[in-house]
């Protein structure tokens, strides 16, 4: 870790490593410091951090690391550092005591949050930021692990944004053996500006004029604590023809990219083979579905779910209620979440869930064509009464090679671990180590 990690001075230091020497600062850090300022232009990286330990219980090097992104102005001086909060696997790194809730502003007259990959699934930081804090534009590192069929990345960036109604400028590592791939400009219920998710390991800049979001709007000053409010998206009918054209031509084949499978074996399912109108539930979260079906493909199958529990994201353990039409590639619910080209063309979907005590909760739609790019021209309705939300999603235009069609949620109230019973769990076992070590 000492080789590669850089020491990222705080914020309140004023400090500029293109013209300032500190001990442990990369060369790195320097150069796109120096970049920054010859461009006259605000950037930020993600860049793996180091910081001496001075507290009374340290790792044995006395370093704490940390997955970082590192903001810097038009000077290059560093105006903001966020230290990842949720980790996925990354037991290399260390979190903050308390998560970090990072903004800064730009004189542009915009104010920015930002936060990193796994962080998106979770309350703090990202929901602190769009709800407690009214920021309405957001950077997003991230080195996302697809899974078929609610969560590939910019399925879930798309999601993420449209739920909160903030601009997302997501930059995903790109290296699709791995499964990371997937990097966008995201308007909120505007709809997308440019979206990508490559196939091969490259480079790519991804340009858009985004619009400002008035602060004023009242969806950002919490958008569920208005019982009348509707908010409807049309993918892209809000999108003029030369963004059309934009996004058409970044849509590439997704036979390269590893994809991760969600287990649909934990859900309720009912197999589609036919027009339906269907109630399914799951420990009391209910949907309602209508599908109308305008031609069948013999080769294709899918099915029905709903899911209200607790899953694991690796070894986290996290809250979901989700529901849906997922592809699978036949009979078998173990071939759920296919991401196959398909001649089934559906001419009507209708979903309709109610969330109760659904206030902290994250409610996104989630949609997936075969190219593995969110869909088009659907709506989604929120009407919010007491402490129910009632959600609708409808897709009434012809669409066939669809993946995904529901909602999913993170619901936060029933999460089964969190970082202090993470640290709780390692203090614990670091103790009996040490008494059973004391014992010889």
């Amino acid at each position: 870790m000492e080789d590669w990690t850089t020491v990222i001075p705080s914020a309140l230091e004023n400090y500029t490593p293109c013209n300032q020497n500190s001990v442990g600062v990369s060369e790195t850090l320097k150069k796109i410091s120096c970049a920054a300022n010859d461009n006259e232009i605000y950037v930020i990286i993600n860049i793996a951090e180091k910081a001496a330990c001075t507290a009374s219980s340290c790792p044995t090097d006395k370093v704490f690391y940390y997955n970082s992104n590192v903001v810097f102005d038009r000077t290059g001086k560093i105006i903001a550092r966020y230290r990842k909060t949720h980790l996925f696997e990354e037991h290399q790194f260390n979190v903050t005591a308390v998560p970090e809730v990072v903004i800064f502003d730009t004189d542009f007259g915009v104010k920015f949050g930002t936060f990193i990959c796994f962080d998106i699934l979770f309350y703090e930081p990202a929901l602190n930021l769009t709800r407690d804090h009214q920021v309405t534009d957001i950077i997003f590192s991230t080195a996302w692990f697809s899974e078929a069929p609610f969560l590939t990345a910019i399925q879930t960036q798309a999601g993420w944004s449209f739920a909160e109604d903030v601009n997302l400028l997501a930059s995903g590592y790109n290296r699709p053996g791995s499964g990371n791939a997937g990097s966008g400009i995201y308007l909120g219920r505007k709809g997308i500006g440019k979206a990508i998710i490559p196939t091969t390991t490259h480079e790519k800049i991804l340009i858009f004029e985004v619009p400002k979001i008035k602060k004023s709007t009242e969806y950002n000053k919490n958008h569920h604590d208005h019982s009348e409010e509707t908010g409807q998206y049309h993918g892209k009918e809000y999108i003029h023809d030369e963004l059309q054209k934009k996004w058409e031509d970044d849509n590439t084949d997704k036979d390269k990219l590893f994809l991760l499978h969600d287990n649909i074996h934990t859900f309720e399912t009912f197999s589609l083979e036919r027009n339906v109108t269907k109630t399914i539930c799951q420990n009391g979260f209910c949907c309602d579905f209508k599908v109308e079906i305008a031609k069948i493909d013999p080769n294709i199958k899918y099915r029905l779910v709903v899911f209200n529990g607790i899953r694991l994201y690796s070894v986290v353990k996290a809250g979901v209620r989700a529901c849906g039409i997922v592809q699978c590639s036949n009979e078998s619910i173990s071939s759920c979440g296919s991401v196959q080209e398909s001649e089934m063309t559906f001419s009507n979907i209708e979903i309709m869930a109610t969330f109760h005590d659904y206030k902290n909760d994250l409610i996104m739609p989630s949609t997936l064509k075969s190219d593995l790019h969110p869909l088009e021209n659907w709506a989604f309705n929120e009407h919010a009464h007491d402490n129910h939300l009632h959600v609708n999603m409808f897709l009434n235009k012809n669409t066939n090679n669809l993946i995904t069609f529901g909602i999913y949620s993170r619901d936060f109230d029933k999460n089964n671990a969190n970082r202090t019973s993470f640290y709780i769990i390692n203090y614990i076992i670091a103790l009996l180590v040490t008494l059973l070590l004391s014992r010889f």
